[in-house]
């Protein structure tokens, strides 16, 4: 039987009516959550699984000085009270399922024990499988339990570059866990500002996303969540200027030993 309202409208085209406004308004919500999920976030989300955090310590000799000088007068051998002490944290990549992660030589340089702290809160202690001061690149391999598979990031070609792109960094600044920061491309050959400086690299992306103390080995990545440098120096002297060496140079410090 069909209904009849006093208006002279048909229950079943009200029922209609109410569905379509509905499904109206639950896919304006959508699109309205949808709007804060632009580029910037996608990549981020792509990318924050393989951006790790490092720690390191070094062994250091906590011996009193006055003791040694007194026992050393008097003839008696000194063993030394070495501790084990927190020394830098910086950022780091991983670039391989296998456990490998790249980050920056100044990191883990003269460091005891390696710690690398995954996205999901785990802690896995790492080794330096190789590295130079001259480039700053060094890579680590974690020591995974069998059957471990860790999430890689993606490398962008070489050059791959646009003067004025977003892009985004990601990393540890000041030990304070994980976090994301954007500006531009700012130049794709910028020099050290100290050309007496030890690093062989002459052309340093620049960028005014901030890099600061922690971020050291974090990626610098591009909308599309693609490594394209490696987090390496701000210039102190300025505000809003980051460097990091590009992905041509960290590929060139990686064939040696490894090939992502």
């Amino acid at each position: 039987m069909k209904v009849i309202l006093s208006n002279g409208l048909s229950l079943r085209r009200v029922t209609w009516f109410a569905l379509a406004v509905g499904c109206g308004l639950l896919m304006a919500q959508a699109q309205v959550a949808d709007v804060r999920r632009d580029a910037t976030v996608t990549a981020v989300e792509r990318a924050m699984p393989s951006v790790v955090n490092i720690a390191t310590t070094t062994v250091v000799d906590n011996t009193d000085p006055a003791f040694r000088w007194r026992a050393e007068f008097f003839g008696y051998r000194v063993r030394p009270q070495l501790a084990e002490v927190p020394s830098s944290v910086g950022s780091g990549v991983i670039i391989d399922e296998t456990g490998y992660v790249l980050t920056n030589e100044h990191v883990v340089k003269g460091a005891n024990r390696i710690w690398v702290k995954l996205m999901d809160g785990r802690e896995i202690e790492a080794e330096r499988v190789a590295g130079t001061r001259k480039t700053d690149v060094a890579l680590l391999k974690m020591k995974t339990k069998e059957g471990d598979k860790f999430t890689p990031m993606r490398f962008a070609a070489d050059d791959d570059l646009l003067l004025g792109e977003t892009v985004i960094t990601l990393g540890n600044p000041f030990g304070l866990g994980g976090s994301v920061s954007k500006g531009i491309l700012s130049s794709k050959s910028r020099r050290p500002a100290n050309e007496d400086s030890a690093l062989d690299v002459a052309d340093w992306l620049q960028t005014d996303a901030a890099i600061n103390p922690g971020n050291s080995g974090g990626p610098l990545i591009n909308v599309r969540g693609e490594l394209i440098g490696l987090n390496v120096a701000v210039y102190r002297e300025g505000h809003g200027i980051g460097f990091a060496i590009p992905i041509k140079r960290v590929n060139e410090a990686l064939s040696r030993y490894f090939t992502p």
